[in-house]
């Protein structure tokens, strides 16, 4: 019995609530879903508009998504009083981007589930309005400008090899000298009647320079070679000794040059006097060449022997030999002319 007056209780308290459920004012029940929407984040920025009759709601306006447009549907229909929603909302379009390369556009962010309605009657108006309308399709991406090659600068070439060019040879000449020119010759061998034989070959150096049109052709110390002519020893020619010389030739910057010359001549007398002459040339007997000796055109500049050079002058017993010592300076005279080459550079270096 006391089961059956509860279960009484409980239905008429459900009558009364369902009553007031459906005599709620239709503009009470637009203003609350007005209030909520505003309240919404979501949804406060679009432009929707909301109409009540008898509990039946209409939604229209502009949403900016899907998700804003079941938002909207959701608050609604959880609003007591409304018994049915009718969803004529739109979703705005996308803008394209008016940038000159568009991005791509984020992909469409999932929507939540769909929380159940509570609606008195299925309605077949607010299945096909709560169907989730296809996003708009995503623009192709547009491909990245495949990068400018960077020139890569080549390491420069190594100079070419060149090359040294080598110095160009000295500058030579030809000159000859004249016959007649007097070449004065110092004595390096020493010369002995009693030792050396006709045919020997005596060494001796250039005492002065050759000078040719006021230009040194041949500088002093040059190397000479002397000829011994004649050699005769005491008791062979009525009891006298001689010797006879002559310049053989002249070694001169690399290069030897025959020479043709007057001879020199010193013998000595039987009972202790000696005689120098010049055979061919200006004899000076009974005393040793002490002048100047000139020559031809360009001859040597040389000075006349002292007084007993290259003579013994101590008195001698009968038979005593001849001697031509060494540092003893002889001249003699060109019988026939001779070319010589030479380099102007070395002759100025030597000195």
């Amino acid at each position: 019995m006391r089961r059956s007056i509860r279960l009484v209780t409980i239905a008429v308290l459900l009558a009364l609530l369902a009553g007031c459920s459906s005599s709620r004012p239709d503009a009470s029940i637009t203003t609350e879903i007005q209030a909520k929407l505003f309240s919404s984040a979501q949804v406060k920025s679009a432009t929707l508009d909301v109409a009540t009759s008898n509990g039946v709601v209409t939604l229209s306006g502009e949403v900016p998504s899907d998700a804003a447009r079941y938002e909207v549907f959701k608050i609604a229909t959880d609003t007591p009083g409304v018994t049915h929603v009718n969803d004529q909302l739109k979703v705005a379009q996308a803008q394209p981007a008016s940038a000159p390369v568009p991005a791509a556009a984020p992909a469409a962010a999932p929507r939540p589930a769909r929380a159940p309605v509570r609606q008195r009657a299925p309605q077949r108006e607010l299945a096909s309005a709560s169907q989730p309308q296809p996003a708009p399709p995503a623009p192709a991406p547009v491909p990245a400008p495949s990068p400018t090659p960077v020139a890569v600068a080549e390491a420069p070439a190594p100079p070419p090899f060149v090359v040294p060019t080598p110095p160009p040879p000295p500058e030579t000449r030809t000159v000859e000298i004249p016959a007649g020119t007097t070449l004065r010759a110092q004595m390096v061998d020493t010369v002995d009647s009693a030792v050396n034989k006709a045919g020997e070959m005596f060494r001796a150096s250039l005492a002065a320079p050759i000078v040719i049109r006021n230009e040194v052709i041949v500088p002093t110390g040059a190397d000479l070679y002397l000829r011994l002519v004649d050699a005769s020893s005491a008791g062979r020619m009525a009891g006298r000794s001689g010797l006879t010389l002559q310049l053989a030739s002249l070694e001169f910057q690399g290069q030897s040059y025959d020479l043709s010359s007057s001879e020199y001549q010193q013998t000595g007398a039987s009972e202790g006097r000696r005689t120098a002459a010049t055979v061919g040339g200006a004899a000076a007997v009974g005393a040793v060449i002490g002048g100047l000796i000139g020559g031809g055109k360009g001859a040597a500049i040389g000075a006349g022997t002292g007084a007993g050079a290259g003579t013994v002058a101590s008195a001698a017993t009968k038979a005593q030999q001849i001697q031509i010592p060494a540092e003893t300076k002889i001249d003699f005279t060109l019988q026939q002319p001779v070319s010589v080459t030479y380099s102007p550079e070395k002759n100025r270096s030597a000195r």
